[in-house]
């Protein structure tokens, strides 16, 4: 019994904002890699571009954040911050 691919099912979960967002963030990546350069090793291939990130970008910016983290939570803890009303939190962009 062979089961067939439901293409039904992903053009209905379709999104061109979605994708095109996706085809965004890649093309950030790249430039970013430096693979824009012609002389770099990787210059027109988008191979291991989210893993490159992950390491060069967002690894040291996550790891920082924990620790920023761990210092709130020690901060507060020891009562030198107060508990925040999440309802109250005003989030701008």
């Amino acid at each position: 019994m062979t089961d067939k691919f439901n293409w039904q099912a992903v053009l209905d979960s379709w999104s061109v904002a979605r994708e095109q967002q996706k085809a965004d963030f890649m093309e950030h990546m790249y430039q970013c890699s430096g693979r824009k350069d012609p002389s770099h090793p990787m210059h027109g291939l988008y191979t291991r571009l989210w893993q490159d990130f992950c390491i060069n970008e967002a690894g040291p910016v996550m790891r920082d954040r924990y620790f920023e983290m761990l210092e709130a939570v020690r901060l507060y803890e020891e009562g030198q911050l107060q508990e925040v009303n999440p309802e109250k939190v005003m989030i701008t962009a």
